[in-house]
């Protein structure tokens, strides 16, 4: 590419002509940067949109990435940063780039800078913190545990006091207009900083401004500790259908907010924790993590299914005598574990959905137990039918010895199979629940295994009774 040339830019559609135009523009903007010509440069990504930045960032060698981000201006600095994946920041974070990162943060007010620094590491984030007016109030922030809600509230939220009125809570929400996401309410406070209660939204409106705050006050308003597990903010937020729940210290006093976007990142986070355990995974692993630490996160995991396949096959070599007597009914054993795997996950995972939106022993439980056990008795009597229509089938074609009595087999283990692993599926994430476990952990390896045993188990003990 010449010097004269168009400037590069970047093409984020996807495809191998993208790829070619990317790393062309990569390959450009390396040799602009290692000849130090920064107008050049700056000129080329002003336009370009952050996210598009940012995979430039990641294409870059990281010695041209650490020069890129010194020559970035301060306002394209922190769009960069906040867009950049947090596995990034600490790969760039070299100390030619603490002073513009520690500048950067120092123009972020506490919600903005705190989730980039809660990502960085402890000691690297404190450093940064060094001049930022709420240095105090996010250090202590940093220490909280990152499934508490103070780790996801908002600390600059708009508060009343209980001694004013209407007119004066209006006047400071058009001051902060813009930066509301979505107003339902807002929290009361007395001198002291302590939650009183909550204005709603339609009651400001309706009401003159010379209307006392306190007169129209909700005293009861929903609220969480600062410590509370964000998964129980998430399933009060959904019981009580609100977007914006109050967080408060052990003495009333409020430090902040969930709204609607913090709710969606713990609704996201919860999501893909799920996902991962499912997965027989880590959720702190990722994908920027090195060998060995991901034999570290995922080995206990793969050794926890070597068990349990050792166990499945210990009670198929104590059927030896019935595999040498019948050995079609080996055969049948892949379909008898696939069988209870899946059913097993699908009901396990209704489970943990109907935990995730409150329902407990006491309330749907019962009903619910009820429904996948019928369902599953219903599924299994199906498919217990589909495979024996299929052994009688088979068996005009090829020889097979009392096709009926192996056809009766297949129906009756079938039907059982499928109702124990649903039945399991659905208890097992409650029984953890009630252990303060995370009920995702069933889903995964466990319940596969378990059912694999008992399917196996089922199957055999039919067959040994009805066919051999």
């Amino acid at each position: 590419m010449s010097e004269n040339s168009v400037l590069p830019h970047w093409d984020g559609s996807g495809g191998e002509t993208a790829a070619a135009t990317n790393k062309a523009a990569v390959k450009q903007i390396e040799k602009w940067i290692k000849a130090g010509d920064r107008r050049r440069v700056l000129a080329t990504i002003r336009h370009w949109h952050p996210a598009d930045v940012v995979s430039l960032f990641v294409r870059l060698r990281s010695k041209y990435a650490r020069r890129l981000l010194e020559w970035m201006p301060d306002e394209s600095g922190i769009r960069i940063l906040a867009e950049l994946d947090p596995q990034l920041h600490a790969v760039l974070a070299k100390k030619r780039t603490r002073s513009t990162f520690r500048k950067l943060i120092e123009k972020m007010d506490a919600d903005e800078a705190f989730p980039l620094l809660d990502e960085l590491p402890h000691e690297y984030a404190l450093d940064l913190l060094e001049g930022h007016p709420h240095a105090e109030a996010l250090k202590a922030a940093l220490e909280v545990h990152e499934d508490h809600a103070a780790a996801h509230m908002r600390r600059g939220i708009l508060t009343a006091r209980e001694s004013g009125t209407v007119g004066e809570v209006i006047a400071d929400i058009r001051a902060v207009a813009q930066e509301i996401d979505r107003l339902e309410r807002v929290y009361v406070v007395d001198d002291a900083g302590r939650l009183k209660g909550a204005v709603r939204r339609r009651d400001l409106i309706m009401n003159p401004d010379d209307t006392p705050v306190a007169a129209i006050m909700q005293p009861d308003s929903v609220h969480v500790t600062s410590e509370t597990d964000q998964e129980d903010v998430l399933a009060i937020a959904k019981a009580q259908r609100i977007h914006n729940i109050a967080v408060v210290d052990a003495n009333g006093v409020l430090l902040g907010g969930i709204t609607p976007k913090e709710l969606r990142e713990i609704a996201s986070e919860e999501a893909e924790e799920d996902m991962l355990l499912m997965g027989g995974i880590s959720p702190e692993a990722s994908e920027f993590d090195p060998p060995l630490q991901i034999v570290k996160r995922r080995l206990p995991w793969i050794l926890g299914g070597l068990v349990g396949a050792f166990i499945a096959a210990s009670v198929i070599g104590s059927y030896e005598e019935a595999l040498t007597s019948a050995a079609i009914l080996a055969s049948f054993i892949p379909v008898v574990m696939a069988t209870a795997g899946n059913v097993g996950i699908q009901a396990s995972t209704m489970s943990i959905q109907a935990i995730g939106r409150g329902t407990s022993w006491e309330g749907d439980f019962l009903p619910r137990l009820g429904r996948e056990m019928l369902a599953s008795l219903l599924n299994g009597v199906l498919v217990g039918a589909v495979v024996a229509g299929l052994v009688l089938l088979a068996s005009s074609v090829i020889d097979i010895d009392r096709a009926p009595m192996l056809a009766m087999t297949c129906l009756i283990s079938m039907t059982l199979v499928t109702v124990i692993a649903g039945t399991f599926g659905a208890l097992i994430p409650f029984l953890l629940k009630a252990l303060k476990l995370d009920p995702a952990v069933a889903t995964g390896i466990f319940i596969t295994t378990a059912n694999d045993v008992f399917g196996v188990l089922i199957f055999f003990s039919v067959a040994s009774v009805l066919y051999l």
